[in-house]
């Protein structure tokens, strides 16, 4: 009976360890050996149920140095978001163990004593339910919360919730360093510190929300856009076809008049007029709505245009893809448009997603205006200062949270973007 309940308690001491580490890789993912799997379970089995003592030190400050070892050698992963999810998962962990020891003991030395074993193991897997419970709502209802927030907070976020949580962080240890002789005395402080930390994760998602609702709304008006857009190419092209005979009719007599070169240019301005206007860069209809904006813009603007786009398979959403475009070809209309001489107006844009699931983007334009720097942000000549750089600043944003690579270079004459996502 005794090898039974001690081998369930095990188990349920391990199957904590897997729900815990599901719980983090809805922000972080393992690094690739097969081992990595058993050793990480292993590791997060320890810190999700080692027993947390009253007015004990060693057994919490060996858990804190375990958990960041685990997340930051066995996770990918930028390490502000390894941090983060240390700090915040840390005290509902410890929180949690220190209650269940504390309140444990508390109800089963009213009742029983040390001797009594199996009524202990007993009592110890009925707890070890209640914690394979609590961990497994906790993931249930904080799994969408987490994914969010990996794939739509940037560095700044990720810090202001890591300080944030810094104090409930600090304050389980204070509670299990400095717990007075009457354990109850420090619960509601403990409960305390796991609630902070599980709703900052409710927090962060409803920042997420807020992140992506903006980018939805910016998304929309550029459909909105390029769909006004449409439709007034359509009305022009309409209003050109029910012309037609009467364009044709003018060819015709310059022809039969022996004007050629007037025949010639009315017949080039006609077929420049009837273009379809609606071109197809890429199969994705976010981004080709985005390129059919810029690419008219920069015609109006007699720039010589070279687009090469392949990114069917992209692997980045289409609400931070149309950042990326959407801001990187605004810069180069900026600085052409400021270009007095038309000849020398160029932009060369390529992107890419591979089949082994890389998006290189690359985007090359001349310009004439100078560059300006401050505190590592690009900024331009614009009158309105207060948005100076927040173009470029976005793009970086994106390329992080994807843990990807950006170079920004410049000469007298050009200016390059070059990003790499995996």
């Amino acid at each position: 009976m005794i090898t039974i309940l001690t081998v369930f308690s095990n188990i349920l001491q391990f199957i904590v360890g897997y729900i815990f580490y599901k719980i983090i890789s809805c922000c972080l993912e393992r690094k690739k050996p097969k081992i990595f799997f058993f050793i990480i379970w292993g590791g997060l089995s320890i810190v999700s149920t080692f027993a947390i003592l009253a007015g004990d030190p060693v057994n919490i400050t060996i858990v804190a140095i375990l958990f960041l070892l685990i997340n930051f050698l066995l996770f990918k992963g930028k390490p502000l978001i390894k941090l983060a999810m240390a700090v915040i998962l840390f005290p509902i962990a410890t929180g949690l163990n220190f209650l269940h020891n504390a309140i444990g003991s508390f109800f089963f030395f009213r009742h029983y004593t040390e001797t009594d074993t199996i009524e202990n193991l007993i009592f110890s897997v009925n707890t070890y339910l209640f914690v394979v419970l609590f961990w497994y709502v906790f993931y249930y209802y904080s799994k969408k919360s987490l994914i969010k927030m990996k794939e739509l907070l940037d560095n700044r976020t990720w810090t202001i919730m890591i300080i944030i949580c810094l104090a409930p962080f600090a304050g389980i240890f204070t509670c299990v360093y400095f717990t007075p002789s009457e354990t109850y005395k420090v619960w509601p402080c403990v409960i305390a510190c796991i609630i902070t930390s599980s709703c900052s994760i409710r927090l962060a998602s409803n920042l997420a929300d807020g992140i992506y609702a903006d980018m939805e709304k910016k998304n929309l008006k550029l459909q909105k856009n390029y769909y006004e857009i449409l439709e007034k190419n359509q009305t022009k092209i309409r209003e050109l076809r029910h012309d037609m005979n009467n364009h044709l009719t003018i060819i015709g007599l310059l022809l039969k008049n022996k004007n050629n070169k007037e025949a010639l240019e009315y017949f080039e301005t006609l077929s420049v007029s009837l273009e379809a206007p609606n071109r197809r860069f890429c199969k994705n209809k976010v981004v080709n709505a985005v390129l059919n904006i810029k690419y008219n813009q920069l015609s109006e603007l007699k720039t010589d245009i070279f687009f090469n786009i392949s990114i069917d398979s992209v692997i980045i959403d289409n609400i931070s893809l149309c950042s990326i475009f959407t801001n990187t070809l605004d810069n180069a209309i900026e600085a052409i448009r400021k270009i007095p001489d038309k000849t020398k107006r160029r932009i060369s844009l390529k992107a890419r997603c591979s089949d082994s699931g890389y998006f290189s983007y690359e985007i090359i334009n001349t310009k004439v205006n100078p560059i300006h720097q401050q505190k590592g942000r690009f900024l331009t000549d614009k009158n309105n200062s207060k948005h100076h750089g927040i173009g470029l600043s976005s793009i970086q944003s994106i390329v992080s949270r994807y843990g990807g690579t950006i170079d920004i270079s410049y000469t007298d004459a050009e200016f390059k973007v070059i990003i790499l996502i995996k």
